[in-house]
């Protein structure tokens, strides 16, 4: 059987359930197999074809480690992985997994079936019942795995859309001078920031659009792209746009990545890297005039995702790889 940690997180951490769905076929949600974890931990057991094996995914955007569950687990998988971060004893147990994001892997009517079921069996061990309902909910707004693909992008096109975070200078920074380069160049360009909820927009109004875009479009028009831009975003992690982009095979141009990957996205071949903002716009220039280099880097971020991020592979790495 697998076993899944009933208070886990399904919004956030949908993108592994369907991994354990295409690895075993079938997971089980329960609490009793497990130490009294936090809302929101992604522990599983699985005692099914010769193994035995206790697993902790933290899709966190800290790259801090827990120790209760570290202790727990035989396997511990983090996004945001940081040596640093890492007791020396421990540090065999941490395998870096990468990028992810929220996925859709029930329906309407199947989410709210499950999530009454759950509440039903565990709601006396729920700390934030609104949170738990939410996560189900919120998980049926995404789309599925299957709508990331690859697709033939639109030369002279570029789309870009991004939130300004609060206590993010630098990302904030980063990403306006993606959106200046791409609006100084003679292309078009559609995007810039999503307006906060909050009206304060941290002075950068002039680069603000002036509506949100749903998923649906932003995904739509993400594919029709020319190239894409990623930056370390909240706490330095690996934000969902970059694991996002991956997936669906895009010309990225990125910063450098703070935490570490499960292996070497290689300058020039999977990515474009940019050392400086000063040197962002001239990047964008390179790649827009290159189609060639943008059809090396489509092929190769999509074969890196399918190599190295996609659900099932994630959970078969960590099951597998020494």
């Amino acid at each position: 059987m697998v076993y899944v940690y009933a208070l886990c997180d399904v919004y956030y951490d949908s993108f592994y359930l369907k991994g354990l769905k295409d690895m075993f076929g079938t997971y089980t949600f329960n609490i009793d197999k497990f130490p009294k974890f936090s809302q929101g931990t992604f522990a599983v057991l699985i005692q099914k074809e010769g193994l035995n094996v206790k697993l902790i995914i933290d899709s966190k955007d800290s790259n801090k480690i827990d120790i209760e569950k570290l202790i727990w687990c035989d396997v511990y998988g983090k996004v945001n992985f940081n040596n640093s971060s890492i007791l020396e004893d421990y540090r065999l147990k941490v395998k870096p997994i990468g990028p992810s994001f929220a996925i859709k892997i029930w329906n309407l009517p199947v989410a709210i079936f499950i999530s009454f079921i759950n509440f039903i069996r565990f709601k006396d061990f729920i700390s934030n019942k609104r949170e738990f309902f939410a996560n189900y909910w919120r998980q049926k707004n995404r789309l599925p795995l299957e709508s990331y693909k690859n697709s033939e992008s639109v030369d002279g096109y570029v789309f870009f859309i991004s939130s300004i975070w609060k206590n993010e200078r630098l990302t904030n920074l980063t990403r306006a001078a993606f959106i200046k380069g791409c609006r100084n160049l003679k292309i078009i360009f559609e995007g810039g920031f999503a307006p906060r909820k909050d009206g304060d927009n941290m002075d950068f109004d002039n680069l603000v659009v002036a509506r949100r875009y749903s998923l649906i479009e932003y995904v739509r028009k993400i594919k029709l792209s020319s190239i894409v831009f990623s930056t370390p975003a909240v706490l330095s992690c690996h934000g969902w746009k970059l694991g996002e982009f991956l997936a669906l095979g895009k010309a990225i141009i990125t910063t450098n990545h703070i935490n570490i990957l499960p292996a070497e996205l290689k300058d020039n071949i999977h990515v474009i890297y940019v050392d400086d903002v000063r040197f962002i716009e001239d990047k964008i220039k390179m790649l827009m005039e290159d189609s060639n280099l943008r059809r090396v880097l489509e092929i190769n971020a999509k074969k890196y995702f399918d190599t190295y991020l996609a659900p099932k592979i994630v959970i078969k790495n960590l099951l597998y790889s020494n």
